[in-house]
């Protein structure tokens, strides 16, 4: 299992507890869902279930036949979710700029999934996440 080691990083199991606390009532991430979301194979309620549970198998190397190599940096999970509407979701809960992130959902809107979160992150990267979710005091 890789560890982590770097000061911009997180255990992805305390980023988990962290997430799990943040507001499902984000306007901008649920429309983007219902529109342009994922529709099969759901077996979350929100966003935020999604997520959380997704961290906490992280380390363990997967969850619902979703396989990856066993990791409990928050950083590097991140950098390889492949659902932008989680993504958005995390952004806004945490309370990125609305227009950062309407800009973001008109540029993304048509991209293949890995492409769009791809877009996300290169505007709203990993240290701008722990720089948010230090702000909400969590």
């Amino acid at each position: 299992m890789m560890s982590v080691n770097s000061e911009n990083d997180m255990d992805v199991l305390d980023f988990a507890r962290k997430i799990s606390m943040l507001d499902t009532d984000t306007k901008i991430s649920n429309e983007f869902d219902i529109k342009y979301g994922q529709k099969n194979n759901r077996w979350w309620h929100c966003q935020r279930e999604h997520l959380t549970v997704w961290c906490l198998h992280y380390p363990t190397g997967g969850v619902h036949g979703y396989n990856h190599r066993s990791n409990n940096s928050a950083k590097y999970m991140y950098y390889h979710f492949g659902r932008p509407e989680t993504l958005l979701w995390l952004a806004e809960a945490l309370n990125e700029c609305d227009d950062l992130l309407n800009s973001l959902v008109e540029e993304i809107k048509d991209k293949a999934p890995s492409s769009a979160c791809g877009d996300i992150r290169r505007e709203i990267p990993f240290n701008r996440i722990l720089r948010l979710l230090e702000q909400k005091n969590l």
